[in-house]
């Protein structure tokens, strides 16, 4: 960052603060930089800068600082966090004095910088304005536009801030920083800059040798300066890249520009118009049919279609609450409009925006990774890296993506493609304001008039002429929803003998409906309360039973189970629904409600169904999974004891033939399981057994190298339904699960009285199959704080208890953490011996994820013991075992632990290279503990290499990401800091 940014502030006034998130979160007042030291202070503040001036409110920054993992005091906190800031940024202002750069506004705060007081927002001025100067023919002036964007930015964006919201911001800075440096290139090439264009590039392409604009412009780049041979070599280089990590061909970009460099064409390399797809898997055609009575909307479809021809990004939003208001239709009709346009295919996802757990990013990214033609074992399986690849497929390339029922930008943000060329159609409930240069169109109901012209389209013109004045009096009970004339003309179609005078009656009738719904809803549950009062009692049964679980979509084995019906009677009854549009059908054996549906069949059955009904639907539920989830779990670890095994449970659930398709289950229905996990816990009346079972059942995940979403709060429902109950079995399963979710991110000091509370009660009840797992992860806790002793002890325990149960993959856990604690408390032999029993065991019983892990534990022994080629191979071993699971988490602990192997054996130049991938990961994606790992041994290699101040910055952010997680690896950087670190 060549200076901070500048801005304006009153003459005679104090300096306006100024802030920098293109790199470390920094603040200033005039020259003096502002201390910002606390990681939660740090997020609070890039909540803030980042909104540029709108306000949050408190529930808003609490979810953008902790997510679902707010402490129960996070309100207090939040204040505490304010009253810093605004001390920090209006030093002199007063106890009363009246805030003006932090302030209160709307029951939340707002950061209200000076003009040009935020790197960013001069970033973003200076590529605009680039952009411009480009678009006239003014290169040069181009050229150092973006240069001067460029220059601003100091490392990664938010670098090690914590939280939901800087992980999502640094994911969308660091693509948007890709984008404007390859337009910098792309400029240079055009001025004939060739030699400095190849430089350049050549650094890049090895930095990212998935993103193939990159390698285009170095081609071309290569190409017009007349290297023919490098050009083609960095096309294969790109697809031995493309093919060893994620198991595809190169794009049509690449593969286009290598014929015509192949075939020496004159003229200029020409990326761009070399992206149209012709990749040998079909071309994603995922939108749903067109309705072919639209009606109306000309003006909505005018704006639209003239939108998406420019590329940008156009969002829908229907009026607040009111759900059937055809956002979803018009979007499919202006898709299909405009699907020529977009030659390399249309893609759809619904995000399920208004379900209590909407739909994930990352599960919406595999689908389309797979739709580009990603084989499915090589989607990446954390969120960065699968949208770095997605937009990366898309470069270049012509395509239509329609995100359906956003819940909000955070949501979306991710699954925007990072180019131009793909335009992007969103619908909401809300308006997505927040999409700079978005069109938006706000969706009403139907005037009269195309409300009775659809009614026409879809029951024919005679039957309307015949009773125009019922057919009138059904429009209007319909208040202009095509949603509520679609159900209705469905069941007039279905039944030719039904008049409209008397289906105008039945809507007049309030008695026949349900209780209007308060306020502006009152609209809505009128419309789907008309399909729902013609329905048989088996249908509207099953329409309200349906409905109850927390669950994005519903399979049909677990409608089998809702139902307690035969399966083809419980498909049938699906079906009926679907035909009905009470039910939608995402693919053969898959269900979904509409999100307004489902809660007027909610409410449906809360009226109308007794409570015992409702809660034996949700328990049969509840026993499926769990029986397919144990099923799952004694398939991916045949050798480990399921400590959830209360009792057989009623239902002998799904099967699986290898451990591939087990861990697919689990891991495609953790957002379900987690779901109703958490329904069934606060329900009260649901088995608590049962749901702290399923929890369980879910540790698999982790094992893998997962981190499940949801579960920190599906572990505390279950945890404070079994305090109310006084179920200390229950208590101690949710226990070890939250202990689990908050060691996974290197929170010590929460999980430890956690795990310490599930020993207590799994001692006073006998409780050996819980009691070994907790154990082992205690002795895990004891490592890190550096208590050996005790780390020892607890270890040798769990060890004695799994041999004891017979749980071989457990045995192999403690043992690969026992040998740690040997070689910590003197007997570096026996630690050696077994840490490669351990090994040995895994291998032994087919557990690969068990042996990534003992074999990295075997490597620090083997470091620590003199053993540094042993080392080296144990790590690179486990590395190439985490690869194939592809957990980027645990690849950047292991690239981490080879940096630190490398130094060892005094080869500082390989110890950096690794080191600063393992940072760049670890960055990307928030993790606190790996990139202080990542940090230290960047800074000890740099130290070796004769680079003092680089080492010494390393040191000192590693210091202080262990200082604030209170572990002690920070005492071992204290040597290394400058005078005045503590």
């Amino acid at each position: 960052m060549t200076a901070p940014p500048t801005s304006d502030h009153a003459p005679g006034g104090p300096p306006a603060p100024r802030f920098a998130v293109l790199g470390p979160l920094r603040a200033w007042h005039g020259e003096h930089e502002l201390p910002l030291s606390a990681p939660r202070t740090q997020a609070v503040l890039a909540a803030l800068v980042l909104r540029a001036g709108r306000p949050a409110s408190a529930r808003e920054l609490i979810g953008a600082v902790w997510g679902d993992d707010a402490p129960p005091r996070a309100s207090g906190a939040l204040r505490t966090h304010i009253s810093g800031l605004r001390r920090l940024l209006e030093p002199g202002r007063g106890p009363r004095g009246r805030a003006r750069v932090l302030v209160s506004a709307d029951g939340g705060y707002a950061l209200r910088p000076e003009p040009g007081a935020l790197d960013l927002a001069v970033f973003e001025q200076r590529a605009a304005d680039a952009g411009r100067a480009r678009a006239a023919g003014r290169l040069e002036e181009a050229r150092e536009q973006l240069d001067s964007a460029l220059a601003l930015w100091a490392g990664a964006p938010l670098a090690g801030v914590p939280g939901p919201y800087a992980h999502a911001e640094r994911t969308r800075l660091t693509e948007r920083r890709l984008t404007v440096l390859e337009e910098r290139w792309d400029v240079e090439t055009e001025l004939g800059g060739h030699t400095a264009a190849i430089a350049a590039l050549g650094v890049l392409a090895a930095e990212h040798p998935w993103r193939e604009r990159i390698q285009e412009l170095l081609m071309t780049a290569l190409y017009r300066a007349g290297r023919q041979a490098d050009a083609l070599e960095v096309y294969a280089r790109a697809r031995r890249s493309l093919a060893d990590q994620l198991g595809v061909e190169p794009g049509p970009g690449l593969a286009r520009l290598q014929r015509r460099v192949l075939a020496a064409e004159p003229g200029p390399a020409d990326p761009a118009g070399l992206l149209r797809l012709t990749a040998t898997f079909p071309l994603p055609a995922q939108l749903p049919h067109d309705t072919g009575d639209f009606t109306g909307r000309e003006d909505s479809v005018a704006r639209l279609c003239a939108a998406l021809d420019s590329g940008r990004i156009v969002a829908l939003s229907a009026i607040s609450g009111m759900g059937g208001v055809g956002k979803t239709t018009l979007a499919v009709h202006v898709a299909h409009r405009t699907r020529d346009r977009f030659p390399d295919g249309r893609l759809y996802a619904d995000l399920r925006g208004t379900d209590p757990r909407p739909a994930e990013p990352m599960h919406v990214l595999d689908r389309f990774l797979r739709a580009l033609g990603v084989p499915a074992g090589h989607v990446p399986a954390l969120p960065d890296e699968r949208a770095a690849l997605y937009r990366s497929r898309l470069a270049g390339r012509r395509v239509l993506v329609v995100l359906d029922n956003a819940r909000d930008l955070a949501q979306v943000r991710d699954l925007l493609p990072g180019a131009p060329g793909t335009a992007v159609l969103l619908t909401s409930r809300s308006r997505l304001a927040g999409l700079t240069g978005a069109t938006l169109v706000d969706l009403r109901p139907m005037v009269p008039r195309d409300a009775l012209a659809l009614l026409a389209r879809i029951v024919g013109e005679e039957r309307v002429n015949a009773e125009p004045r019922a057919a009138a009096d059904v429009v209007e009970s319909c208040g202009g929803l095509p949603l509520a004339l679609r159900i209705v003309a469905a069941r007039l179609v279905a039944g030719p003998d039904r008049t409209l005078a008397r289906t105008a009656a039945l809507l007049a009738d309030e008695r026949r409906r349900l209780r209007v719904l308060r306020a502006e809803d009152a609209a809505v549950e009128t419309t789907f309360r008309l399909g729902a009062g013609l329905l048989d009692d088996e249908q509207a049964r099953a329409f309200r039973l349906l409905a109850l679980p927390d669950v994005p979509e519903m399979t049909l084995p677990e409608a089998v189970a809702v139902l307690d019906r035969p399966w083809r009677v419980a498909e049938e009854l699906c079906e009926s629904l679907v035909d009905l549009n009470l039910l939608e059908s995402l693919s053969p054996g898959r269900y979904r409600y509409h999100d307004l549906l489902r809660l007027f069949a909610r409410q449906a059955a809360a009226e109308e169904m007794p409570d015992s009904e409702r809660t034996a639907a949700l328990t049969r539920l509840l026993h499926f999974l769990l029986a397919t989830a144990r099923n799952a779990h004694r398939t991916t670890m045949p050798d480990d004891v399921f400590p959830g095994d209360l009792a057989p449970p009623p239902s002998a659930g799904l099967t699986f033939a290898t451990q591939q398709e087990a861990a697919g289950w689990l891991v495609d229905t953790q957002a379900t399981l987690l779901g109703v996990i958490e329904q069934g816990a606060q329900d009260g009346r649901a088995p608590l057994a049962v749901c702290a079972d399923l929890l369980v059942a879910v540790d698999p995940l982790g094992r893998m190298g997962a981190r499940p979403y949801g579960l920190e709060r599906a572990a505390r429902a279950v945890c404070e339904a079994a305090e109310r109950a006084g179920d200390t079995r229950a208590e101690a399963r949710a226990r070890y699960m939250l202990g689990g979710a908050m060691s996974l991110r290197f929170e010590l000091g929460p999980a430890l009285p956690e795990f310490e509370r599930v020993v207590e009660l799994c001692r006073a009840a006998g409780d050996r199959a819980l009691l070994g797992p907790v154990l082992i992860a205690l002795g895990g806790c004891a490592l890190a704080r550096r208590d050996f002793t005790a780390a020892h002890d607890l270890l040798t325990e769990a060890l004695e208890l799994s041999r004891a149960v017979h749980s071989r993959g457990s045995e192999a856990y403690a043992l690969g953490f026992l040998a740690l604690a040997e070689l910590a408390t003197g007997e570096p032999e026996a630690a050696v011996a077994t840490g490669r029993e351990a090994v040995a065991l895994t291998r032994a019983t087919g557990d690969r994820a068990g042996e990534a892990n003992a074999l990295h534990n075997l490597s620090q022994v083997c470091l620590w013991t003199g053993r540094t080629e042993e080392s080296l191979d144990c790590l690179h071993e486990s590395l190439r075992l985490w690869r194939e699971t592809g957990s980027l988490y645990r690849e950047s602990l292991l690239l981490g632990a080879l940096a630190q192997a490398y130094n060892f054996a005094g080869r500082p130049a390989q110890a950096a290279e690794h080191a600063a991938t393992a940072r760049d990961i670890a960055e990307r994606h928030g993790d606190g503990y790996f990139l202080g790992r990542a940090l230290a041994q960047l800074g000890h290699a740099h130290a070796a290499q004769g680079h003092p101040a680089e080492a010494t910055a390393c040191f000192r952010r590693a210091y202080d990401i262990f200082h604030g997680l209170g572990l002690p690896d920070a005492e071992d950087l204290t040597p290394h800091l400058t005078a005045g670190a503590e």
